[in-house]
């Protein structure tokens, strides 16, 4: 999973429901054939910032950066509690912000993050 960059955006539920039915209207004609850039969808602007914490944030640049090699490798970087870490990181995956993929020895997660950056879209009109 190649990613370029990840959009975050704000839409009320109104505006999700059109956009998954223009969505869906264009996988039925064609013309989506590839796949689209990587959305997510909260409801209110300040969702971000639960989404986006300081140290969710500063996880994410380390796994960029410094490619860990397990979890323990990253909670040691952020100087964080391995428990704390493997949460944010487990729900960060869940959102599609980050992947857990199989180490070498079939036991360690090693964090995958393979994008190269997050744009936050909030519209300004009601």
């Amino acid at each position: 999973m190649k990613l370029k960059d990840v959009e975050i955006i704000v839409m009320s539920d109104e505006e999700y429901g059109e956009h998954l039915d223009q969505l869906f209207e264009r996988v039925k004609r064609g013309e989506i054939r590839e796949p689209e850039p990587h959305k997510i969808v909260t409801r209110t602007a300040e969702d971000i910032g639960k989404i986006l914490t300081h140290e969710r944030l500063r996880l994410l640049h380390i796994i960029k950066e410094k490619k860990p090699e397990s979890i323990s490798e990253l909670a040691r970087m952020l100087k964080r509690k391995e428990s704390n870490v493997h949460n944010d990181l487990t729900f960060l995956e869940g959102i599609g912000l980050l992947e857990l993929k199989e180490g070498k020895n079939h036991v360690r997660k090693v964090p995958v993050v393979d994008y190269d950056a997050l744009h936050i879209t909030v519209p300004l009109t009601a």
